[in-house]
């Protein structure tokens, strides 16, 4: 019931997320719907790195970021082309995959540009 309640809480904030929003697509917990697909529910968990990768002054290449994307890209692509069907597992795991990977180009982006500003 926290869940549910905590969802409520921030409807808005979730509106503002572009999603399709299919209920066969979305994650089930304790009998509630997520108001999100699993792929951007999955993004959205990945972005709960970028604080730790922020925090703990990582540093990864653009490339790797870029590549962590492709997995999302690949399930997202070959499930709309009809060439397989997908899951809410897989997915959730390759939205956490991509979020992480936009995490890692925003950390990594955003530190070549200060780089840049600061010589």
């Amino acid at each position: 019931m926290i869940v549910a309640q905590t969802v409520i809480k921030f409807k808005w904030l979730i509106d503002l997320v572009p999603c399709h929003r299919m209920k066969s697509r979305s994650i089930t917990i304790k009998g509630y719907k997520l108001p999100l697909c699993a792929r951007c529910t999955g993004i959205l968990a990945g972005y709960l790195f970028f604080p730790f990768i922020m925090v703990l002054d990582m540093t990864f290449p653009l490339w790797l970021g870029i590549l962590l994307n492709l997995p999302m890209v690949i399930d997202g692509w070959t499930q709309k082309r009809k060439f397989r069907m997908s899951n809410n597992s897989l997915r959730l795991s390759t939205g956490i995959v991509s979020g992480l990977g936009q995490s890692m180009i925003i950390v990594s982006m955003s530190q070549n540009i200060i780089s840049i500003l600061l010589k």
